[in-house]
């Protein structure tokens, strides 16, 4: 059966489709997580010339609803997921783009769906077809049984693709930084991708991880909850921000909380699980999507939920200042001077400890707050610079601490290490400068 769509085929080619083959069947797997799918399965059927006949992404999600079609196939940039308030790494596609993004290497797409509706197993069929996709053909409904409940995209009439993208070390590893943060989230709970056969490995993106465990307590004092913390830092940027990933008692994820260090100085890429029966009570009605404050409407996990945060942003900014000092200084210290921006130095005794100076000044700012350079014009830097270097050699030079602690929180560690390229007293008052 023909049925329109409330848009045209024209409309859908100019609405910014993906233009790159591994992003539209990322969209396919992301449809299948979203209908809570645990396993999604990527068959390329080719040829040993490396011809396509055929690409197949399946998954063990709930199926397609007959009655949400009207919304899910007849609409454009619509879909019935964008009504989830809720900040979730389950629902990602909220436009619904990603069932006509097959247009871009194929000429149609087949979903096969099995759905449960009213305790019935129900499959049926659903066609679009590249030259018009103002329009989709639906079969008719079927009763079948003893079947798991799932959806099958068969996308036929392959072109412009060779086999080998899709069997490239660079198409793995595209998916492994979509996915492997997700299939970490969920990997108490089974959740898979197979690449013919294949379970896509995503351990060779992690480059350092640390477990711990936190027990806070209420207010009062009079109960406590443990709060299981697993820190990930990646070596590349990873398909999703960076946030603090909330699981309850049964390892699923009940909401995420975007992390202070977001920014794009350095390349920190990094999740954070965090695991505890603390969050069975969390009541997705109160979550404030603004702030992520609101979990919770009794005030005393508000407190201890509050308190959380607080260790996980101190716990993440000692992460990151080890990431700083251990990897990305070195880098941007090359960087300023590569480009210039360091004032002249001559090649006298004098000029050498003169930049050595303003370098180990510089490279514990960084270390500090590596925003400090992004997104500042090069002329600032160069001035910035400029004028550290013009203090560092007169008397004034004891007044640069006083404004870097207007300008930038400093623990006590910190401000003695400044003192000491200062050659300040390690006495001396703060303030007293």
């Amino acid at each position: 059966m023909k049925k329109n769509t409330q848009i045209t085929n024209l409309s859908i080619e100019s609405a910014g489709l993906p233009k790159d083959p591994k992003l539209v069947i990322a969209e396919y797997i992301w449809n299948g997580f979203d209908a809570k799918a645990t396993e999604v399965d990527i068959a390329i059927d080719s040829n040993e010339l490396g011809y396509i006949n055929s690409i197949s992404i399946s998954d063990n999600g709930e199926g397609i609803v007959f009655d949400t079609l009207p919304y899910s196939f007849g609409n454009f940039l619509d879909s019935v997921k964008k009504n989830s308030i809720k900040r979730s790494s389950y629902t990602r596609g909220k436009k619904g783009k990603g069932r006509f993004s097959f247009s871009l290497f194929a000429t149609r797409a087949i979903w096969n769906t099995i759905v449960k509706e009213e305790g019935e197993l129900k499959t049926y069929r659903i066609q679009i077809d590249r030259d018009s996709k103002e329009q989709y053909d639906v079969s008719e409904s079927t009763l079948v049984e003893n079947q798991q409940t799932g959806t099958r995209v068969r996308l036929e009439g392959v072109f412009g693709l060779n086999s080998s993208h899709l069997e490239s070390q660079e198409f793995i590893d595209f998916m492994a930084q979509e996915f492997g943060w997700f299939l970490y989230l969920n990997r108490d709970l089974g959740h898979t991708i197979r690449i013919n056969g294949a379970p896509l490995r995503y351990d060779h993106l992690i480059q350092e991880t640390d477990l711990l465990s936190w027990t806070l307590y209420s207010p009062e004092g009079d109960s406590s909850y443990t709060f299981q913390v697993n820190y990930i830092r990646w070596n590349q940027q990873i398909g999703d921000r960076y946030y603090y990933y909330l699981r309850n008692s049964e390892k699923r994820e009940v909401a995420k909380v975007l992390s202070s260090f977001n920014n794009n100085a350095i390349d920190f890429h990094h999740s954070v699980y965090v695991t505890s029966n603390f969050f069975d009570a969390f009541e997705q009605e109160d979550i404030s999507v603004s702030t992520d404050i609101n979990l919770f409407t009794g005030k005393e996990k508000q407190v201890v939920y509050r308190n959380l945060l607080a260790e996980l942003r101190d716990f993440l900014d000692r992460k990151q200042k080890k990431y700083v000092r251990e990897n990305a200084v070195a880098v941007k210290l090359a960087e300023l001077e590569k480009k210039g921006f360091l004032p002249n130095y001559g090649q006298t005794e004098k000029d050498r400890k003169r930049k050595e100076t303003l370098l180990a000044l510089v490279q514990e700012i960084y270390i500090i707050d590596p925003r400090i350079f992004f997104g500042v014009k090069t002329d600032l830097i160069r001035t910035y610079l400029g004028f550290l270097d013009l203090l560092l050699q007169t008397e004034k030079s004891a007044e640069i601490l006083p404004i870097l602690e207007k300008a930038i929180p400093l623990s006590d560690k910190e401000r003695s290490r400044i003192k000491q390229i200062l050659i300040l007293p390690d006495n001396l008052d703060k303030g007293a400068i």
